[in-house]
């Protein structure tokens, strides 16, 4: 019937009314059928087989008569049937039943998963939530493969520990059939025609086998793959366990990594990918804290407007791009290298004074000498103060007096080392090769004053 003309009142709940009402009437009917027959069959045998007893004998064994068939017409017509009922409904319940705890397995399941993953801060411990999640629902090996960072190759990175991991010979999330297709997928034999072809030959022989698609940040990364004997697939019940494993460290993959994101793009210099000034702040605030000593290196690039004007700023791009990975591969490890702003960097020697920090800074310069000679960016100095906590009342007094420093040197000629409050060195790269800075002459008339083109 079209919902369109349904009535009103033709409601589910009382379609289960009728329903019960004719089953009654139905009922009814077969039992005064049955009482009917059942009464006519006694008249006749009390006619045929008891007309010679008189008396006593006569009403007693006519009234066991139509008791025994009452009571044989009663089990036909009423007894068995509601008895057939019981049972079913009793079963109906008792499946109800198990499907209610299933439920309640299954929530409280889904709750302690959620609750281990929340407490995972990285991948390796989502990793490892993974494999203790597969001992608890796997009854056979089971594995995760997820893509790495270029998202061309899979790699193992959970295991069921219990059970060992299937050894699936998958490569590249876009090999496996579940990725593609982004559902479960389910393989009663390994010899099947439709069966997976990364499930054929595989050293323990035939197998079943269940790949749940791993989604992360939306996109299939990865699956969770479990074989067991050949023709026996998981349950319902292990199924939806199986899923809710694969659903939940995927959700948790997914927070961290854009967490890590966006963390490093808080903190970061997004085209030098160094630290930016806010995070070198929290960085000096931590070494504060612990009253820890440290140096402080103010560099700036020499001439770097006018490169920027003389070359464009895509060329000046290359440039800090390419200063900032000499510095990484310069400096100590544990050094902090910051961007500052446009063409100023900051490097802080933590643990150091200025007599450390300074042979670091000499390198860098002496590296940066000989990388700009046949470079891929025209060659550059630069003009470096240096100061350090000893006098200084905090960390942004350290930076502003090792800020005067490198003004200083600028002021000096540019390309040189200056130390707060010491006399100004000569050229830092006069040792070096002789290379070609971009002159000033080649900036106009506003090169002239002594902080123009710095």
């Amino acid at each position: 019937m079209d919902e369109a003309a349904r009535p009103a009142w033709k409601t589910e709940e009382l379609d289960t009314i009728d329903d019960s009402i004719a089953n009654l009437l139905k009922q009814m009917v077969l039992a005064i059928t049955g009482m009917f027959v059942a009464f006519s069959l006694a008249e006749w045998f009390s006619r045929e087989w008891l007309s010679g007893l008189e008396g006593v004998q006569s009403f007693v064994a006519r009234g066991v008569t139509f008791a025994l068939f009452g009571a044989a017409a009663i089990y036909v017509t009423s007894a068995r049937p509601i008895r057939v009922a019981l049972v079913a409904q009793q079963r109906a319940i008792e499946e109800h039943e198990r499907s209610l705890q299933d439920q309640n397995e299954q929530h409280a399941l889904t709750g302690r998963l959620q609750a281990a993953f929340e407490m995972a801060e990285s991948d390796h411990d989502s990793f490892e939530v993974a494999a203790r999640a597969l001992d608890t629902v796997c009854d056979g090996p089971g594995e995760l493969l997820l893509a790495d960072s270029s998202r061309a190759h899979l790699r193992r990175v959970a295991v069921a520990s219990d059970h060992g991991g299937p050894g699936c010979g998958v490569e590249t999330p876009w090999s496996c059939p579940a990725v593609r297709r982004s559902k479960t997928m389910t393989f009663e034999r390994s010899t099947d025609l439709d069966a997976c072809p990364h499930l054929r030959d595989r050293p323990d022989g035939d197998c079943s086998a269940m790949c749940v698609p791993v989604t992360v940040l939306g996109t299939p990364m990865g699956v969770l793959h479990t074989v067991g004997a050949p023709g026996q697939l998981p349950s319902a019940v292990e199924r939806a366990a199986l899923e809710s494993v694969a659903e939940q460290a995927g959700s948790r993959i997914g927070v961290l990594r854009a967490m890590a994101a966006s963390e490093l793009q808080a903190t970061t210099d997004p085209l030098t990918g160094l630290l930016n000034r806010r995070s070198l702040e929290a960085e000096l605030a931590a070494l504060r804290d612990r009253h820890a000593e440290f140096a402080v290196a103010f560099i700036d690039l020499d001439h770097f407007k006018s490169l920027n004007d003389t070359y464009g700023h895509e060329t000046g791009d290359r440039a800090l791009r390419s200063f900032s990975r000499l510095l990484r591969r310069t400096v100590r490890d544990g050094d902090l290298i910051c961007r500052y702003g446009g063409e100023e960097f900051v490097v802080v020697f933590p643990d150091a004074t200025v007599r450390e920090a300074e042979p670091v800074v000499e390198r860098v310069v002496a590296t940066l000498s000989e990388a700009v000679r046949g470079g891929d960016v025209p060659a550059f100095t630069i003009s470096v103060g240096l100061a350090d906590s000893e006098t200084a009342s905090g960390h942004a007094e350290a930076i502003r007096q090792a800020d005067e420093a490198m003004f200083r040197a600028k002021q000096a000629g540019r390309d040189r080392i200056v130390r707060s409050s010491a006399p100004v060195a000569a050229p830092a790269s006069e040792a070096a090769t002789p290379h070609a800075p971009i002159p000033e002459a080649s900036v106009g008339p506003r090169a002239v004053h002594p902080i123009a083109g710095t």
